[in-house]
């Protein structure tokens, strides 16, 4: 018969005592930390109401929908997935904010600073816009149905996959654009510059307006490498 030593069982007990002090003081933590997050975000969210800018916050997921932030300061501000649905962002700045898979839809967002803003993904449906800076953006898979985006600033950005179907972008440039797989079915493009541009996968149809006036299918390869707005040719 194998005998154990009596400290060696009250050292297996001690052990097994502090193990499971160890497990319920990690999942208070992991509580705490978890009950922490969305304090944060209110603080953030309050901050911003009070001061009308909140610059690098955290405001993933939060709820601005139909708020007047004109003029606010969001500049490299994690939006990730927050409601602006209605928002009203007129000269706001989100220089190089997070707004991926954010709801902007119905937002006015008129003169306002993305440049630079990770939004891919995101709902952008019938928001209206007037020289709106979107460059360099990703843009990718973002659903800009029935936007209203006349003179926006859209050069260098990434636009793969993106619905632009029934979008008024009336004067908007495009320089330097991925345009893959973008759908401008339905689109208003009178005047808008595609220089350079890559439009492989472009879709546009007979309710396309072309940037020449006339009605789509439009020549979007010739446009690209053109290198001229299509306005200013003789």
């Amino acid at each position: 018969m194998r005998m154990t030593h009596p400290g060696y069982s009250r050292f297996c007990r001690a052990g097994l005592i502090t193990g499971i002090a160890f497990l319920v003081a990690g999942a208070g933590m992991v509580h705490v930390a978890f009950a922490q997050t969305p304090m944060q975000h209110r603080g953030n969210r309050d901050q911003l109401l009070a001061t009308n800018a909140c610059v690098k916050c955290d405001l993933a997921g939060v709820d601005l929908a139909g708020l007047n932030l004109m003029g606010a300061d969001l500049s490299r501000a994690d939006l990730s997935r927050a409601n602006l649905a209605g928002s009203y962002l007129i000269g706001a700045t989100l220089y190089q904010a997070k707004l991926t898979e954010a709801n902007l839809s119905g937002a006015v967002i008129g003169g306002a600073n993305l440049s630079g803003a990770d939004m891919k993904g995101v709902d952008l449906k019938r928001v209206i816009s007037s020289r709106a800076n979107l460059n360099m953006a990703n843009l990718a898979r973002a659903d800009f149905s029935e936007a209203k985006l006349e003179y926006s600033n859209m050069e260098g950005a990434i636009l793969t996959g993106a619905n632009l179907s029934r979008t008024d972008l009336y004067e908007s440039r495009f320089l330097f654009a991925d345009l893959t797989d973008v759908n401008f079915m339905g689109a208003n493009l009178h005047e808008a510059d595609f220089s350079h541009a890559d439009v492989n996968g472009v879709a546009t149809d007979v309710t396309t307006t072309c940037p020449d006036l006339k009605p789509g299918p439009c020549d979007m390869h010739t446009l690209s490498e053109s290198g001229e707005k299509p306005g200013a040719m003789r």
